[in-house]
């Protein structure tokens, strides 16, 4: 975020969230159906899987869009053997999700910037 500009934290409720390998799709170590929950502010990111997990936007390589079997955000931290996954049921609420991560400057693929910008080949 740019200049003074302040936004207070963000809940979202995802269909589902995940834990897997990272660079391993579709694998999960871990999910949540129950309790699934995503928070976004300033500074980062947190996922409830089984339970929470902080990342810091600097802490992430990359956030990816992936449409197989859903719509899901990938968090890809830059260290590690894990990733995070958030399901969504539908595109309004992962729109928001992905607005809200480019407020805050996180490392967006060009999928999820694609997504925002209205663009063809982004459709949900």
């Amino acid at each position: 975020m740019t200049g003074g500009e302040q936004m207070e934290a963000l809940k979202f409720t995802p269909l589902a969230s995940f834990s897997g390998l990272r660079g391993v799709p579709l694998l999960a170590l871990s999910h949540n159906a129950l309790f699934p929950a995503l928070t976004l502010d300033a500074e980062g990111v947190t996922v409830r899987v089984l339970r929470w997990h902080r990342l810091r936007y600097d802490e992430l390589a990359v956030i990816a869009l992936d449409r197989r079997l859903g719509r899901k955000l990938t968090f890809v931290p830059k260290r590690g053997w894990r990733d995070f996954t958030v399901s969504f049921a539908g595109p309004d609420m992962l729109r928001a999700v992905i607005e809200v991560l480019r407020r805050f400057e996180a490392p967006l693929s060009p999928q999820a910037l694609a997504l925002l910008s209205g663009s063809a080949s982004a459709r949900l």
